[in-house]
This record gives C-alpha cells, structure tokens and sequence, in this order.
C-alpha cells in the first residue's frame, strides 16, 4: 500500500497540474487574504462610524441597527454584499432596509474571491484533472495488467490511488490557507482569534470531503469508460453542471413552483387594502362624531388614532405575508440547489463561517427582541407607543359646533434624559451551532462519499484490465 501511494503521489507532484494548481492556489490565497484586509478594514470602519453616530444622537422616534461585519468573511463570504448592512427600526417593528451599496444592474454579479469558491471551483476541476485517467489511463497504457500482475489487490490498488489524489490536492490547498492566514494575521490578528482557528480547521476538513467525492467519481468513471477523453468529458460535463447549472437554475425553479405575487401585483392590492383597512375605519370615526356618539374631542381623536392604528396593523400584516412567501421561495430554491455537491459544500462552509441566509436570519431576530426592548423604553418615557407609516390622512369632523381636526398620530421625540437609552447588540453563534446549521449539508456530503466510493470499489472489481 505504501509503495501504491508513494509512486502514485510521485506522479502527481512531478505533474504540470500539481504546478499550475501550487502556483494559481498561492496566487489566489494570497490575493484573497489581501482583498478581504481591505474589506473588513472599511466595513468595519463604516460599522463603528455608523454605531458611534447613533449613541450620540438617540431617538424615541426612529433608530437604526447595524450588523458588525463577520471576521470569517474570507472563508465564505455568503452573499452579504447582497443583503441590507443594518436597519432603520421604527416603533412597532417598522423596518427599513439600508441598502448593502451600490449595484451594477447592467453587469453580472463577479463571485467573491474566498475559500469556499477556490476550493468549489479550482481544486475540484484539479482533482478531477488528476483523477480522470487512473484507471483508464493506465488500461490504455497496458501498465494496469501489469500492476494487477503482481501479488497486490484491486481494493488496496484503488485505495493508494484515491489517497495519492487527496494529498496531491491537500498539499497545495494547506499551503494556499496558511499563506491566507499569514497575510491576514499580519494586518488584522485580531482577526485570528482561537475559535475562528478552530473553523479554519474545520474548513479545512470540510473541503477536503469536498474534493473526495470528486476524486471518487473520477476514479468511478475512469473504471466504467475504457477511454480517457471520454471520462474527462463526462465529468467536465458533471463539474459544470454541479458548480453552475443546477445553482444558477434554482431560483428560477423556486419562482415556477412558489405562490408569490409579483411587485406589481402587490402594487395594485396595497390601494385597495389602505382604503378597506385603514381610511375606510377613518370614515366611520367621522360618522361617528357626526351622529354624536362620541361626546368630546379627546374620544374622536383617540378613536381615531385606534383606527388609523388598527388599520395600520393590517396593512403591515400585507408586507409580513409577502416577507414570508418570499423567505419560502429563497428556502425552496436553496432546497432544489443541495441536488449540487457544490451548493451542499457553499451552505456547510457559510454554517461553520457563521454567513450566509442563517446570519441574515439571525440578525433579523436579534432586531426583532430589540424591538420589544425599544418599544417599552418609549412606552415608559413618552406615555405610548405609535407606529411609523409611510401614510397620513387628514379630515375633520364637527362635534357640538366646533370643527375637530383627525389627522395621522406620529411618534413623539422624548425630551428628557436618555442614558438610559437600551443598545443592541448582536447574537455570535458558537461553532457547535453553525454544525448544527450546517448537518444536513455535511451529511450530503458525506452521503455523496458513501454512495460514489462504494460504486468506484464495485466498479474497479469488475473491470477488464485486458
């Protein structure tokens, strides 16, 4: 076994692909390490700018939320550049979005250049390069008879096979991490903190069951195909299906087969839904004072600050209905897209970097607990709590011969002392949890493994070496 893997490993390093990979994972890793110091160091810098500007100016009436960026954004950067950087909070949990920055709707996205897309996209088709000849290869070359010739087993000839492909991958994948790890250490050790170590070599183990499967199939499709061109084309074909196709065609997928109204269809329910919920309650208020059934002016302004309120209510049930019909969608299309090893390695590396939906998913609900916090801080120092709308209504009525002006509540600005104002803070999620978010998609993957290695060792026990 050792001599199998001594000789196939040999191969490998003294290969062009061991070099070009060696020499594109340094370059890569190391521009990565670079591109994400420059990052980090400007969103967090807009982070406590951002933070520092709050405390100084706090509001009953409105505030804002912002998410700390994540120290493990180089392992995979999740699509946070996609995803509002902080919210402005309202009474009554009024959220509005802050836009991530500026977008190029005219160009596609580019693919942010962390680990989790290295090792997707380059170290896969490596291994897939190494692999897709160790068998068929060999049987063109006539060297494969000659091998099972001597006193060694078709089990332990494949096995030193498979491991020569891993440690020809894991070699210049540990030195492409370390090199990343140093450039970023130099600039921002904070950053390598004990635990976040503890996710590199998790990462680390995580890419390499990535790398496995391929190497499995390879060695599968090599024992089944005698030609090597052939083998080489299929799992081309496979690669790019995996890595881009079934990702890119999932949401597409999820939009066919989810019940969401477009924005336009919700444009034309909004109208109706004010008027049905909201002025429509208003106009009983008015009827109301006019027949005399309120009898002072406090009891036609509170009924209709209850109206308005109530009415508002529905109408942010409208908004959380849709909210939630497209979080499903996102969810449908996430599950369509684990039919790809490389989606099921994307969500296992964002679960255990701590990004991806889970953060957005997680900072939402920390607003959320916030929400109630900010509310009854208001509730205690001004009396109440009204909710902010991007509506207002005005109209009058007359009671008892004097014109009574109903108009929209708005929220009050507290003018007395607030350093007691409550902050927010931020739920970190444990290793522990990210591998509790990231199981199913680490068991995939392993699943895979399971599946392709028993088919490759059936495979090869069966193939004709003539």
């Amino acid at each position: 076994m050792k001599t199998i893997i001594r000789k196939e490993l040999l191969d490998h390093l003294r290969s062009v692909q061991f070099a070009v990979l060696l020499a594109a994972g340094i370059v890569l890793f190391a521009a990565n390490g670079l591109v994400f110091v420059q990052q980090y160091t400007r969103l967090n810098a807009e982070y406590r700018l951002h933070v520092a500007q709050e405390e100084q100016h706090p509001s009953t009436i409105g505030t804002s939320l912002y998410r700390s960026p994540n120290p493990l954004l180089f392992m995979a950067e999740g699509g946070g550049k996609s995803v509002p950087q902080g919210y402005g909070l309202s009474p009554k949990l009024t959220l509005s979005p802050y836009p991530s920055g500026t977008v190029n709707f005219k160009m596609p996205d580019i693919p942010e250049l962390d680990w989790s897309f290295i090792v997707k996209i380059v170290f896969s088709l490596y291994v897939i390069l190494l692999g897709f000849e160790a068998v068929s290869g060999e049987k063109e070359r006539g060297t494969l008879r000659l091998v099972l010739s001597n006193p060694v087993g078709r089990l332990k000839l494949l096995t030193g096979k498979y491991l020569a492909i891993m440690a020809s991958a894991a070699i210049p994948l540990a030195a492409g991490l370390l090199i990343s790890f140093i450039v970023t250490g130099v600039f921002l050790p904070a950053v390598m903190g004990p635990q976040n170590l503890v996710r590199i070599a998790f990462f680390f183990s995580l890419a390499l069951v990535y790398l496995s499967l391929f190497a499995f199939l390879s060695l599968l499709l090599s024992s089944l195909i005698p030609r090597s061109s052939l083998v080489l084309l299929v799992l081309l074909a496979f690669w790019i299906f995996s890595a881009f196709f079934i990702p890119d065609t999932s949401s597409i997928l999820a939009q066919r087969f989810s019940k969401v109204p477009s924005e336009y269809a919700m444009a034309k329910l909004l109208g109706p839904t004010m008027q049905k919920e909201v002025f429509n309650r208003i106009d009983k208020v008015v009827e109301r004072v006019q027949k005399g059934e309120l009898k002072t002016e406090k009891d036609a302004l509170e009924e209709s600050d209850r109206a308005f309120e109530e009415g508002q209510d529905s109408v942010r049930k409208l908004y959380d209905d849709y909210d939630n019909a497209m979080r499903e969608r996102a969810d449908l299309a996430q599950r369509i897209s684990r039919a790809s090893p490389a989606a099921l390695f994307q969500y296992a590396a964002e679960a255990v970097s701590g990004t991806g939906p889970s953060a957005e998913s997680r900072f939402l609900r920390d607003v959320r607990n916030y929400s109630r916090t900010y509310d009854a801080y208001i509730l205690k120092k001004v009396g109440k709590v009204v909710g902010t709308s991007p509506w207002s209504f005005s109209t009058g009525a007359t009671l008892n011969g004097k014109y009574i002006n109903l108009q929209s509540p708005f929220p009050q600005e507290y003018s007395g002392d607030k350093s007691d104002f409550p902050k927010f803070s931020e739920s970190r999620p444990s290793l522990v949890d990210g591998l509790h978010n990231g199981l199913w998609d680490i068991a995939g993957l392993l699943v895979w493994n399971i599946l392709l290695a028993g088919l490759a060792f059936s495979a090869f026990l069966r193939t004709d070496v003539r």
